[in-house]
């Protein structure tokens, strides 16, 4: 029975270095892909400031390039967005969900995160708050209009809406233990057309 006893204990202590190890990875993921980013937007040094503002900027990024910053002041929210939604997207960031519109483009811009680290803020948030959407070339900001709460088959929340719109995905509710049961929909209009 001893022996059982500490056979668990060590799984347990496994498991849940193995969990630090993994949050600690996706926070310094997180910030290498916002660092990368900042600099990206940073005229190379050969180039002057009006070249490089003609510069085109809307090529094809690699899979796993950063595609814009998610900030929201409000909440001390600062997340890379990168391509799709899967596991490995989601530990170090945000992702754009696949079929919606790219960031910076008009349409519902649709962006998913998981509600127990990088979206766990968004509980917090109010209609009216400010919401920052950068893009290499600029920056879009957005403003709450609607908070709610959905079932997951209610996909009609990534639907194009043909106008600059962005859509803030995460489970529902924030703390619950296991698979969340719901999702939690944010959604905000353009408030400035992008610079």
């Amino acid at each position: 029975m001893k022996s059982l006893e500490i056979m668990l204990w060590i799984v347990g202590a496994t498991l849940l270095a193995l969990f630090a190890g993994t949050q600690a990875w996706g926070e310094i993921e997180r910030q290498r892909d916002i660092a990368a980013f900042v600099q990206a937007r940073q005229p190379p040094p050969h180039l002057d400031d009006a070249l490089w503002s003609q510069t085109p900027s809307h090529s094809p990024a690699p899979a796993d390039a950063v595609l814009a910053i998610l900030r929201i002041p409000g909440i001390a929210l600062e997340v890379p967005v990168n391509y799709g939604t899967d596991e490995w997207v989601l530990l170090r960031g945000a992702g754009l969900v696949e079929g919606t519109a790219l960031p910076g483009s008009n349409g519902n811009v649709a962006i998913a995160a998981h509600r127990d680290t990088h979206f766990r803020g968004l509980k917090d948030l109010s209609l009216g708050d400010r919401i920052e959407l950068a893009m290499l070339d600029s920056t879009q900001t957005y403003v709450v209009t609607d908070l709610s709460v959905v079932e997951p088959t209610d996909v009609h929340v990534l639907a194009d809406t043909g106008e600059p719109v962005l859509t803030l995905v995460t489970c529902y509710p924030f703390y619950f233990v296991g698979h969340a049961p719901q999702r939690f929909i944010v959604r905000a209009v353009a408030a400035t057309p992008s610079i």
